[in-house]
């Protein structure tokens, strides 16, 4: 199910880059050499960083991880407050 959001956010994050090229389109072909550009730019950097989430979530996790907030809230809490992790099935036993 980590896989499914971390897959879902950098679809989320080329969503942005979509829009920030079309800006920079709409730049260029207006005469703004400037703010076609860093249009770009930015284009750029989202596109990167939509691409490395993808691919990242998908080297990085397993079909079969559950999401990492199984139980209540307080125990989760307790949990983080201790530094204790939940044990995926990527862990060695």
């Amino acid at each position: 199910m980590t896989r499914v959001f971390g897959i879902l956010i950098g679809i989320g994050i080329l969503g942005l880059a979509f829009v920030t090229l079309m800006d920079s389109l709409e730049g260029w072909s207006a005469g703004h050499a400037d703010i076609g550009l860093w249009w770009a730019v930015i284009t750029a950097f989202l596109g990167l960083g939509g691409l490395s989430a993808i691919v990242g979530t998908y080297l990085h996790t397993d079909g079969d991880q559950p999401i990492p907030v199984v139980g209540s809230l307080k125990e989760s809490a307790i949990l983080f407050y201790r530094g204790v992790e939940h044990p995926s099935a990527t862990d060695e036993q």
